[in-house]
């Protein structure tokens, strides 16, 4: 019983409940390339999204996002245009940022590990498939000022679908405005 309320104590103390300053959530904006894995016939498009942050644990942000994206047209294949555009990917998700503490200056390294719902959509072929899919990363975050961060990151989505799985890597730059509650 000893061990059990030591564990609840230790977890509120890292708790943004219990935190001097508040509680702390962003709002941010983010664009950047969309990189296609093993994949001939899509090719590097675009990517930009919306995401929020709340503080869960000091080390701990969860991260709902939106990305809407899509892959670029295929080159031609042994000299024949397939006369397709690129599939959207979009994706309705939360990512768990391990490391980095949001409205704080200075830089900030962390991990990424996520889930969500990623739909690819292709018009010309008919394609429409919508599955849970996964995403792990690293990233950096550039406190300017306590309100306002800069975030690079490189984040790998795997999105399984009916027949194997759609994979791409997104290297994404944005801003974050945070916001303090309470106290």
């Amino acid at each position: 019983m000893k061990r059990i309320v030591l564990i609840i104590g230790l977890v509120l103390l890292m708790s943004p409940l219990v935190d001097a300053q508040g509680l702390k959530f962003g709002l941010g904006a983010f664009a950047g390339g969309n990189i296609p894995v093993a994949q001939d016939d899509q090719k590097t498009g675009t990517a930009y999204g919306v995401l929020g942050r709340i503080r869960i644990f000091s080390f701990v942000i969860a991260e709902p996002n939106v990305t809407l994206g899509k892959w670029g047209k295929p080159d031609p294949i042994r000299g024949v245009d397939l006369g397709i555009d690129g599939s959207k990917i979009n994706s309705y998700g939360i990512d768990a940022l391990l490391g980095a503490a949001p409205g704080t200056v200075g830089f900030k390294p962390y991990g990424i590990v996520g889930a969500g719902i990623y739909s690819v959509k292709n018009d010309d072929t008919g394609y429409d498939e919508s599955k849970l899919g996964y995403s792990v990363g690293l990233g950096f975050s550039l406190g300017l000022i306590p309100a306002l961060s800069v975030d690079l990151r490189g984040k790998a989505i795997i999105a399984p679908q009916e027949k194997g799985s759609k994979k791409a890597v997104l290297i994404t730059g944005g801003l974050t405005y945070y916001f303090t509650i309470g106290y």
